[in-house]
């Protein structure tokens, strides 16, 4: 990945079209807020317009990969998933943004570096998270910065799917689908609202990759300090999100309101209560545990 862009390469960013997309019971604008924030101030600090920037688990780019592009950055988006890889490359096309499917390991047998590595969301799904954690300090540069968001283990977004899987082995989860599915038709105005889901943008299609990992903030710093890095900032994302809740906050008209109201509450109440951490990590020595 270039650092820098040419004069015409940073002409074709800056027409490239404004990111926009509604805020959902996940926060995923709140989220994208955040990253942009912390990107700014680490380019502010090393004194660059443009940052290398990896983005490990990138899924189909939509809400963190694509935007920061738009910004100007030299970004790599890299996951696993290969369906996922070649959405993103089929929707988004500039040239300081690259997609790609590969290992970590690969990268720095490339001899890549970056200014800043975004894992969002990743954490929660390697049986082996020190390892992770560990290889992108190598991959990062000396004065460079980690993003990470990962979901607090034991907050309402894991207690509701442990709640689904326990209505579904009885059958109760199945029928509440379909008498949602079947309420959203009598009422819906457009196709998009009768198939929220299927319309809007995604973020990813690995559907098939579950959670290993249910994570304490304890575990979560004991994770950080022995893979090298100390944490500067950190943000709770949303205080309620998961199956059903999501359907319960997404039913009124006045939705939008009701997830910046959610988004709110998780900045207010202990960080311990949120469904979903963001952390901002700085390169430190590393723990000898």
């Amino acid at each position: 990945m270039p650092d820098n862009l040419s004069s015409d390469e940073q002409v074709m960013v800056e027409k490239a079209p404004s990111v926009s997309f509604p805020e959902t019971s996940y926060g995923i604008v709140k989220r994208l807020e955040t990253i942009e924030a912390w990107t700014a101030a680490v380019a502010k600090r090393l004194g660059k317009t443009s940052l290398s920037i990896l983005d490990y688990g990138c899924g189909t780019g939509d809400h963190v990969t694509y935007p920061l592009a738009c910004r100007g950055h030299c970004v790599l988006g890299v996951d696993m998933h290969e369906q996922s890889v070649h959405e993103a490359q089929r929707r988004y096309r500039l040239p300081n943004l690259v997609f790609r499917t590969g290992h970590l390991e690969s990268l720095i047998q490339e001899g890549l570096s970056f200014d800043l590595i975004i894992c969002s969301e990743v954490l929660e799904h390697l049986h082996r998270p020190q390892d992770c954690l560990s290889i992108m300090r190598q991959l990062l540069k000396s004065k460079g910065a980690l993003i990470i968001t990962t979901p607090n283990g034991y907050g309402s977004y894991e207690m509701f799917c442990r709640l689904q899987r326990g209505l579904t082995k009885i059958g109760v989860d199945q029928i509440a689908r379909r008498v949602v599915h079947a309420w959203r038709r009598v009422r819906a105005r457009s196709i998009e609202e009768a198939t929220p889901v299927l319309t809007g943008q995604m973020g990813f299609l690995n559907f098939e990759s579950g959670h290993v990992q249910f994570f304490r903030v304890r575990r979560l710093m004991h994770l950080f300090d022995a893979g090298g890095f100390r944490v500067t900032e950190r943000r709770a994302r949303t205080f309620l999100c998961g199956p059903y809740i999501d359907v319960v906050l997404r039913l009124p008209p006045f939705r939008q309101a009701l997830y910046r109201f959610n988004n709110r509450l998780a900045d207010l109440l202990p960080f311990a209560w949120s469904a979903d951490w963001m952390f901002l990590l700085e390169p430190g020595e590393k723990s000898a545990v």
